[in-house]
């Protein structure tokens, strides 16, 4: 029997690296996409001895165009065909700013991490995968009822949720699209966010992530990241209907009835 492949767009750190894991625990051997190399061949050498799997590395950056149909047409060089894909998208570059702080050129680049990257993402799967994917895209609740300081991200990738309808049905006999709205992990990214957002009003990190990350939640608490592999793992093997979901996994930090 083949072993599965499995595809991570941002790989090799924070949410994209547990999703990794959460693959290769299932037996996947993977391609990890990220923008640094060592940091890539760091996580790729971590999985490959924890999990005994194949893991390669490859330099890509979901904002630039090419880049992603490339990361597809290597994997499923390399691995045979992708089972499943994951997209852990990051912020923009310039993230936290609020609206009045946005330029032109923060919200070029949020659609073309969130919205480009994704369509290309989808078209080339369907296009050169021979094997039908589960595609779990990680977003956050806060699509919903975006924050301040998260304006550009949170009104850009709240149009995840068409794309993924859209393909789910374009391409149903390839694509299994699933979009997955987080809570909040404590990983280096989240806590750089939070750190910027303390540093300018002048209050201590573990502060403002008491009071504005955990508290949001009723269970007093952020996601852990076993947890986060944990549900990886069940969308990955869920039945075929879970086709076009959107997942709501943020310990009722948000505040939406979600239809």
């Amino acid at each position: 029997m083949a072993r599965c492949g499995g595809l991570v767009l941002g790989g090799s750190r924070g949410l994209g690296f547990h999703a990794a894991r959460a693959l290769a625990s299932l037996g996947c051997n993977l391609v990890i996409v990220a923008r640094g190399r060592e940091a890539l061949e760091a996580s790729a050498r971590v999985l490959e001895d924890s999990f005994g799997v194949v893991v390669e590395p490859l330099v890509g950056d979901l904002r630039v165009k090419g880049h992603v149909e490339a990361a597809v047409k290597h994997a499923v060089e390399v691995l045979g065909g992708v089972n499943a894909a994951v997209t852990a998208y990051g912020n923009i570059s310039r993230e936290p700013l609020t609206l009045r702080e946005a330029e032109w050129e923060d919200w070029i680049e949020a659609a073309a991490l969130y919205l480009a990257s994704t369509s290309s993402l989808f078209k080339a799967l369907a296009s050169y995968n021979p094997v039908k994917s589960t595609v779990i895209l990680l977003s956050s609740f806060t699509v919903a009822e975006p924050m301040d300081p998260l304006i550009v991200s949170d009104s850009v990738r709240a149009g995840l949720s068409r794309l993924v309808k859209s393909a789910a049905r374009l391409y149903p006999e390839k694509i299994r699209p699933i979009l997955l709205l987080l809570g909040s992990f404590r990983t280096p990214g989240a806590l750089k966010t939070v750190g910027r957002i303390a540093e300018v009003r002048g209050e201590e990190l573990e502060s403002v992530w008491r009071r504005e990350v955990e508290m949001l939640s009723p269970l007093a608490r952020s996601g852990r990241l076993e947890e986060f592999e944990e549900v990886i793992r069940l969308l990955v093997k869920s039945p075929e209907y879970m086709h076009g979901a959107i997942v709501v996994f943020d310990g009722a930090s948000g505040r939406v009835a979600w239809p």
